[in-house]
């Protein structure tokens, strides 16, 4: 349908209306496109976003092994040799967005005293920083490894791929073809350039209990995040949905999810889909309260989100930018944005170009998401 112009508010006015009198044209802007994103909030507010980084990429060196202890009587005979713990994982800097606009000087001409309904010089630059913040919003979430996204930042779902589940009742990490009897998925993914895959650096994992259970050696599980399959016929919902039984799902990848995790990394939030977050209400609304300390920094409450319920001391809520029928268990401890200049949005212009006879602004991020190991965070999804 074709937007009203300005010269009229209808064509299909009485013809001496519409040739003698004039809409009354309001000049207050309605902003009917801005949305909030909790997770640029939460790091922003939490000190996560750090700048004016160089080189050619990052590194960094991770620690994912201990050393083999043994017996000993005070008479053991002892082996010494070299051990290396660490491996090292790498992301590129240079990735980022940007957001262009143009004024022509005939434009700007027109543009000026009390025709104008909007200044468009005025705040032009302010304008386009604004769609960049609300453009950036969704890209926390998505697969920087995906085809088409190879300029885009390295969001959760760089570290999430799998399309195996493990082996219910079998000790260890047994893959097979996704099966709705099984709690967890398999990682099969590559973040930073090392791989997700259970034991793909060495390690054993329990050798009676089903993986993520039991005790499990450092290297074998060091890189793997948590998927848990919330239509796991193994909870005890009426039904094998995340309306039935998502309190259960989730308490799972709480519990689970920390089974690594130093004391500070330990998890701190859950953001869902608005679809998963709409049926835990209604699942959980009989016991829902907001047991969270209103004083933390690090809480949404206090950053001014109302959509926000607690469950088992974690703060729950929603976003925009999930994928659909998804959710997330992190901590903003482990996520860090990384910016090449010293600030989050650069802006550039507006500048003449006499050739065109147009002003020209660009804004633009040259930023990467940085991940803690991924086995500190934990993805809600259906698998079978």
């Amino acid at each position: 349908m074709t937007g009203v112009t300005y010269q009229g508010y209808t064509n299909t006015d009485w013809a001496r209306t519409a040739a003698t009198t004039l809409a009354d044209h309001i000049r207050d802007e309605e902003q009917a496109w801005m949305k909030n994103y909790q997770l640029g909030a939460l790091l922003e507010a939490n000190g996560r976003i750090s700048y004016n980084h160089g080189g050619r990429g990052m590194t960094w060196p991770v620690r994912y092994r201990k050393h083999a202890m043994e017996g000993n009587t005070g008479e053991t005979p002892r082996n010494f040799a070299r051990k290396n713990l660490w491996k090292v994982a790498a992301l590129p800097n240079k990735r980022g967005y940007q957001a262009t606009d143009s004024i022509s000087k005939g434009e700007m001409l027109e543009n000026r005293g009390e025709p104008a309904i909007i200044k468009l010089f005025d705040d032009f630059v302010e304008r386009i920083s604004e769609s960049m913040k609300q453009g950036v919003g969704p890209e926390f979430y998505i697969d920087g490894n995906a085809t088409g996204n190879e300029q885009s930042w390295h969001g959760l779902e760089s570290a999430f791929g799998a399309t195996q589940t493990v082996t219910a009742g079998t000790a260890g990490a047994v893959a097979r073809t996704a099966n709705a009897a099984d709690f967890v998925g398999y990682p099969n993914d590559t973040y930073a350039e090392l791989s997700t895959v259970l034991g793909n650096e060495g390690g054993e994992g329990d050798p009676v209990a089903t993986w993520p259970n039991g005790v499990n050696d450092p290297e074998f599980d060091f890189w793997s995040p948590l998927l848990v399959n919330y239509t796991c016929s193994g909870f005890s919902g009426a039904a094998d949905t995340w309306a039935a039984q998502g309190d259960e799902a989730l308490r799972f990848g709480i519990i689970h999810g920390q089974r690594n995790s130093l004391q500070d990394g330990q998890m701190t939030n859950v953001l869902l889909d608005r679809n998963l977050y709409f049926q835990l209400l209604n699942l959980i609304d009989n016991k829902e309260q907001l047991n969270v300390n209103r004083g933390e920094d690090w809480s949404l409450v206090r950053l001014g989100f109302k959509n926000v319920v607690g469950f088992d001391g974690i703060e729950v809520s929603w976003e925009t930018g999930i994928p659909a029928n998804v959710g997330y268990g992190l901590n903003y401890k482990n996520i860090e944005l990384r910016c090449m200049e010293d600030t989050i949005f650069k802006s550039e212009g507006p500048f003449y170009d006499e050739h065109t006879q147009n002003y020209n602004a660009v804004v633009y991020t040259l930023s990467n998401m940085k991940l803690n190991s991924p086995r500190n965070f934990v993805k809600y999804l259906t698998l079978a």
